[in-house]
C-alpha cells in the first residue's frame, strides 16, 4: 500500500449513537471488538475500564430517554463528551490503523515507505518483549546452573 492511499479520510467514529437501541447495539460490538483478536484488542486495562464505565455511563442516560434528543442539555453534553472519550481511545488503539514511515535501506539514500498496521506493529513490539524475557530468563538459568 502506498503513502497516498495511507492517508485517506479518518474511519467514522467507533460510537455515535442516539437512541438507545443504537447504543446497546454499538456497545455490544465494542464490548466483542475489545477482546484478543478485535480491532481494539491492544486497549490496555486502563483504558478498557475507563471505555466499560463511559458505556455504562450513556447507557443509564439513554435509560430514561430513548433518544438522545430528549435528554436535558447538561446530560447531552455528559453523552457527547463520553463517546468523544471512547473515540478517542478506541481510534488511537483501532488495529487497523494503517502506520506509515519512510526509510532508507541500508546503503541506499532513496527513502521507502513502509507501512503496517497498528495491529501488526503492536504484535511485532509484543513478540520482541517476550523474546528478550525468555532469552534473559534462559540466560539466569544458566548463571544459576538450573
Amino acid at each position: 500500500m502506498n503513502a497516498i492511499a495511507a492517508k485517506q479520510a479518518d474511519p467514522p467514529p467507533a460510537l455515535a449513537a442516539d437512541t438507545k437501541d443504537k447504543f446497546d447495539d454499538q456497545a455490544a460490538a465494542i464490548r466483542q471488538q475489545m477482546k484478543p483478536g478485535g480491532y481494539w484488542e491492544f486497549v490496555s486495562g486502563t483504558e478498557r475500564t475507563t471505555v466499560e464505565r463511559r458505556l455504562d455511563e450513556i447507557s443509564q442516560m439513554l435509560a430514561t430517554a430513548h433518544t438522545a434528543g430528549e435528554l436535558q442539555a447538561k446530560e447531552k453534553a455528559q453523552v457527547l463528551t463520553a463517546q468523544e472519550e471512547i473515540n478517542a481511545i478506541l481510534s488511537k488503539k483501532d488495529g487497523r490503523r494503517l502506520i506509515c514511515k519512510s526509510v532508507s535501506p541500508t546503503g541506499s539514500h532513496r527513502k521507502q515507505t513502509e507501512c503496517q498496521t497498528f495491529a501488526e506493529r503492536e504484535r511485532e513490539r509484543r513478540d520482541a518483549q517476550n523474546s528478550m524475557r525468555d532469552r534473559s530468563r534462559d540466560a539466569q538459568g544458566m548463571v544459576t546452573g538450573n
